[in-house]
């Protein structure tokens, strides 16, 4: 008989990270989690990779601390908190993964992250340009790499073949896929997008990579049940692909149970790359899908932002969007929505969950707490990705309501501010403006000038007055941003006396800067 090639993901090379020194290294899951008090960072090569395996790895630890059964409540923030004096336990590393050994193998007959039942549900291979994020396959057009067509079917190295697989499990484009027949059900078409895709996520960031993850985790709450709470790792078993992705029934279902794809690796005769692969449906979407603004997510994503349906409660995650810069949502990110004043007014975001567990952060850990954000613009109906994006704030959470009130408020203030301004420089554009022909895009045009000329000014004037302690001059700074980038835009338009006159008199209805809001 012959043996199947084998990729140990929790021994071989392939998540590369950065120590303390800057170095740059290679490790498999295992070592990531034994050393994660020596490791500065993640250095991945996609931002999407970063949202996918910070879950994996939050997963991971709940397992070997034990963070995932009870006691939950106040006690678990306590067992939690403990945990940053010490590392990860090796003898429960090793005893987690020695238990699940056979669930890491990248080509095993089981296959990590993968349903080995496509080898006799398809017919024919996707390809491996399927699987690679920016190489054309189909009529897919290649995005940030070489130039690829389905007939060069370059092979993948097996680490880069498990972050492209990871990437396309949480991240992947739904519709049309390889044509599976599982059942009575034979079809190509029908396949829900990927969880996250077309998500921005919020990721506490800490000074190595124990912190972090532990960080990441929050306190389990109430899930379906009647199932384990597993990872697919963990069993052999498979969900039934014609029916609808199965609820969470814990916290580490919740993070790497939610699988909307079925996907299949070919090694290469070493296995030490990936030849090919298959991907298709492995779940089906509800015949009763709701009404857009209707429905309700019932478990929430822990890093995910997500806006209020009409019956007021969570709905959809809050799409990425490249060209909005992250100090507009800070106002949400550190002050929960139920607990802003009636002077500011319903916010259309929820924050994080992750967000609430940091509040609960011992004062050494969160003074020193980053916030990584990690956008992937795509279209969550087609194969269109647009952008993706990570940034890193400096140390903020610990100016949260719950920690800093005061400092939360001049923050959520500022963004009110450069609401405000923006909402005024829009109104003094279709001002000045307002001889040209009126079309139904002008509204577009004013919004995109607003976006390219404003909102940069306002993102540096918010994080110098940040790092400057000063946020109380956020009127000043956001109105002279606005007059700046109106004078910017109509540079051009003083070109008769008329034209002149109807710009001033446009710019007049920009209030002016004042040394300080008290004074406003």
């Amino acid at each position: 008989m012959t043996r199947r090639p084998s990729f140990d993901l929790a021994t071989e090379p392939w998540i590369s990270v950065l120590d303390h020194d800057g170095a740059q290294l290679q490790v498999g899951l295992r070592q990531a989690l034994r050393d994660a008090h020596l490791i500065a960072d993640l250095a991945l090569p996609y931002p999407a990779a970063y949202g996918a395996l910070y879950r994996v790895l939050a997963a991971l630890v709940f397992r070997i601390t034990g963070l995932d059964q009870p006691p939950f409540g106040e006690d678990w923030y306590r067992r939690r908190n403990k945990l940053f004096a010490t590392p990860f336990s090796p003898g429960a590393i090793e005893s987690y993964f020695t238990a699940h050994a056979e669930g890491f193998d990248l080509y095993g007959d089981r296959g990590f992250f993968q349903d080995p039942r496509l080898r006799t549900d398809c017919k024919k291979t996707s390809g491996i340009n399927k699987l690679a994020f920016g190489r054309a396959a189909g009529s897919a057009r290649p995005w940030f790499a070489d130039k690829h067509g389905d007939d060069g079917q370059k092979p993948l190295a097996s680490a880069e073949a498990a972050v492209h697989l990871l990437m396309q499990a949480y991240y992947g484009a739904g519709g049309t896929v390889t044509t599976r027949r599982h059942g009575n059900l034979n079809t190509q078409a029908g396949c829900p997008a990927a969880p996250l895709r077309g998500t921005v996520g919020f990721h506490p960031l800490g000074p190595d990579l124990r912190t972090t993850l532990l960080a990441h985790l929050t306190a389990p709450t109430a899930y379906a049940h009647g199932r384990p709470d597993r990872a697919p790792w963990e069993h052999a078993e498979h969900t039934d692909p014609t029916l609808p992705v199965p609820a969470p029934s814990g916290p580490v279902s919740l993070l790497v149970g939610r699988m909307r794809h079925a996907i299949l690796l070919v090694p290469g005769p070493d296995a030490s790359t990936a030849e090919d692969a298959t991907i298709s449906w492995g779940a089906r979407t509800p015949a009763d899908k709701p009404k857009p603004g209707y429905f309700v997510e019932p478990f929430p994503d822990p890093y995910l932002s997500y806006g209020y349906s009409k019956t007021g409660m969570p709905s959809t995650p809050v799409d990425a969007d490249g060209g909005r810069h992250l100090f507009r949502d800070l106002d949400v990110l550190l002050n929960a929505p139920e607990s802003r004043g009636p002077a500011a007014g319903p916010h259309p975001r929820t924050r994080p969950a992750v967000l609430h567990a940091c509040d609960h952060l011992p004062d050494a850990v969160i003074d020193t707490l980053r916030l990584r954000v990690v956008g992937v613009d795509q279209d969550r109906s087609q194969t269109v990705d647009r952008q993706w994006w990570t940034s890193t704030t400096p140390p903020l959470l610990v100016h949260s309501a719950q920690r800093d009130p005061q400092a939360a408020e001049l923050i959520e203030q500022a963004v009110r501010e450069a609401d405000a301004s923006a909402w005024k420089l829009n109104k003094a554009l279709a001002a000045a403006f307002a001889d040209r022909p009126k079309d139904k895009t002008a509204p577009k045009r004013r919004e995109a000038r607003v976006a390219r000329h404003y909102w940069p000014r306002a993102d540096t004037a918010f994080w110098r007055l940040f790092d400057g302690d000063d946020l109380s001059q956020a009127q000043a700074a956001m109105r002279r941003a606005a007059l700046d980038a109106f004078d910017d835009i109509t540079a051009g338009m003083a070109r008769s006396l008329s034209a002149c006159r109807r710009v001033a008199e446009a710019r007049a209805l920009l209030p002016l800067p004042r040394k300080n809001t008290d004074d406003a």
